[in-house]
């Protein structure tokens, strides 16, 4: 079993990948890649504008495993790279305010449709990488 602390790095790595992801698709923000269906034909900004608000629902869910009150979900225009960057920082910084207190004991707690506290911390991660890959185009 993964320790907070372990899962809070694996989301520190995906935030850098994601981070790094969007700093490279400046020069085509709107573009879609050719010949894709569903989420692959998405542009950089589409997928920023799906994955950032993301950022504060898995930790709302964190929250709601635990017992505690979630987070409310910001959802900002993002019409440039640079606008995006600023809402991911803003998003990660209010899922750490969170993230931040979760504890061993914690990591088993049930949530009811996504597993446990471990699980969604998991998918998180996953999640940041696997966007990070989209918008590089792969």
């Amino acid at each position: 079993m993964a320790t907070p602390d372990e899962l809070r790095a694996a989301i520190a790595e995906g935030r850098a990948a994601f981070r790094a992801a969007v700093e490279a698709a400046v020069d085509r923000w709107e573009v879609a890649p050719a010949g894709g269906e569903g989420e692959a034909a998405w542009s950089p900004r589409q997928v920023a504008e799906h994955a950032i608000p993301y950022e504060q629902r898995y930790a709302s869910e964190v929250c709601a495993a635990c017992g505690y009150p979630g987070i409310d979900v910001d959802r900002p225009p993002m019409p440039t790279a640079s606008e995006a960057l600023a809402a991911f920082e803003a998003a990660a910084a209010k899922a750490d305010g969170r993230l931040k207190y979760v504890t061993e004991k914690d990591l088993a707690m049930p949530h009811e449709r996504m597993g446990s506290v471990q699980r969604i911390m998991e998918q998180h991660a996953r999640h940041l990488r696997e966007h990070a890959a989209q918008v590089l185009g792969g």
